[in-house]
């Protein structure tokens, strides 16, 4: 929920941004400034073209969206319980009609994160104009499959509000893939540089996801000196960004990279009984307040909510 109240806001913030530079001063021939300019008409006449087919065309679809929100309403006032899943229901026709702003404003960020990509790999491993331009096309064209991941999900009528801020999560492994492509522009001591840092990099955030995780569950349960050394090789292997050939502390029961089931599992193998049972407490405890939580403004939690939650300890 967090993640998609941050991409909203940010978007807001960076299309508002964009307006005001905009009009402070005539951006230079050619320059970012100037493809922000041009980005943000496309958004104004989306936004026109959107209207324009609201009032023509989907009336119907806008009483439905309406209806909807007063069923949802009147079952709140009257003590029904509604979760975060009726709503995105309600809104899927909206968001429907919406998605010509939301593919603009997908391709600004394109752009400008593909630029940023291009600029600072470009600047640091020495690429020519022709591997910029090609790492450019490829953060672009992976933006895309992710803009179809989002589409699919407002389009389908089975998906619900995780499906939805899960198709609106972005982070820096959305690079990753692009890693193939660098090293095929590079040779010598660029390659061996490069090679290192991305590994320095993956490696960083290995160990740091596998600190916070454990330190966590030590909080919970009380680990002893041995269970915390082999849990911290349990932690590592089950990090998104572990690659079997990294050497951690505690992995002399495996060094394959675990899903977070297998993990689950790996972690209650190591723990004892009583320790068990208050990591089971401590879990319904988490959901029982988070539904507290949601109850105050008279909501529940969406359906697998846990997949928001991460690590439940």
């Amino acid at each position: 929920m967090k993640q998609a109240l941050g991409l909203i806001a940010g978007l807001l913030i960076g299309v508002i941004g964009g307006v005001m530079f905009s009009k402070s001063i005539a951006p230079e021939e050619g320059s970012a400034e100037e493809r922000l300019e041009v980005s943000q008409r496309e958004l104004r006449k989306a936004e026109g073209e959107i209207r324009a087919l609201v009032a023509s065309g989907h009336r119907n679809e806008k009483k439905r969206v309406g209806d909807g929100m007063r069923d949802i309403m009147w079952r709140i006032r009257n003590g029904g319980e509604v979760s975060f899943d009726d709503i995105f229901v309600t809104m899927k026709p909206l968001l429907r009609d919406m998605s010509p702003l939301f593919e603009r404003i997908r391709q600004v960020n394109e752009d400008e994160w593909a630029d940023t990509m291009a600029g600072r790999w470009g600047s640091e491993y020495n690429l020519s104009d022709a591997d910029k331009a090609e790492l450019k096309e490829w953060f672009k064209m992976n933006s895309q499959i992710r803009a179809g991941q989002f589409v699919d999900v407002v389009e389908s009528d089975e998906s619900g509000f995780v499906d939805f801020v899960q198709a609106t999560e972005y982070d820096w492994r959305d690079a990753s893939g692009a890693e193939k492509l660098m090293e095929g522009m590079l040779e010598g001591e660029e390659l061996e540089k490069f090679k290192l840092e991305r590994l320095t990099e993956r490696h960083e955030s290995v160990e740091g996801e596998a600190h916070r995780n454990l330190t966590r569950l030590d909080g919970i349960v009380e680990l002893d000196s041995d269970q915390h050394f082999e849990l911290f090789g349990v932690m590592t292997r089950g990090s998104d960004d572990y690659r079997e050939g990294m050497d951690f502390d505690g992995m002399d029961s495996g060094t394959a990279q675990l899903d977070r089931d297998a993990r689950n599992e790996a972690i209650e193998s190591i723990l004892r009984p009583d320790q068990r049972e208050l990591l089971e407490s401590h879990r319904a405890e988490r959901e029982a307040e988070a539904q507290r939580e949601m109850g105050k403004i008279g909501l529940s939690l969406p359906e697998d909510w846990d997949l928001l939650e991460g690590d439940r300890f």
